[in-house]
């Protein structure tokens, strides 16, 4: 029971030790759920349990750092942000994956009619010497980092979580 309550519950107090374990078993196990993206799964489970093994990562990563921000004197308030905006930039993924997925799966041919459309102007585009890489490339680049945004604030924020200093006037969870 005081190992659920310790991974689950957002109450009490973590000194820096266990927290620090306990944490790189969490991006441990969030990096070996990306197993879970690969085709095959998909294909026969769909994204529902990448999804379920995000969700309950996430709430386990929100539950050790607000016991660790409170042993280190601040509140709960910025686990909570970080959270809440992983939270969100994973449901993007799962839903833009969905679609990608389904698109192609789809024997739509309005689909299938934009998708080679858009790929042969592409090329065209490419063999004409013609595409203007500065725009584009700041577009993606910024994109790829407005996505990579939520995972750098999480490890930002474990990193200044896990170099607080142990209050130690009150006994810890």
């Amino acid at each position: 029971m005081k190992a659920l309550r310790f991974l689950f519950s957002p109450h009490g107090r973590l000194s820096p030790q266990p927290f620090i374990a306990a944490v790189i078993i969490v991006y441990v196990c969030g990096f070996a759920s990306q197993g879970l993206t690969v085709p095959d799964v998909i294909t026969r489970v769909g994204l529902w349990p990448f999804a379920a093994a995000q969700a309950l990562l996430l709430w386990i990563w929100f539950a050790l750092h607000a016991k660790r921000l409170r042993d280190g004197g601040h509140s709960a308030g910025l686990a909570l942000g970080v959270g809440l905006l992983y939270a969100l930039s994973l449901a993007l993924l799962i839903i833009v994956a969905a679609s990608f997925f389904n698109m192609a799966d789809a024997h739509d041919a309005n689909t299938a009619g934009a998708l080679g459309l858009i790929l042969f102007v592409s090329v065209i585009a490419i063999l004409l010497g013609s595409p203007q890489y500065d725009v584009t490339w700041m577009m993606v680049t910024a994109l790829t980092v407005a996505g990579l945004l939520p995972v750098i604030l999480a490890v930002v924020c474990t990193l200044w979580a896990a170099t607080r200093p142990h209050r130690a006037d009150e006994q810890t969870a």
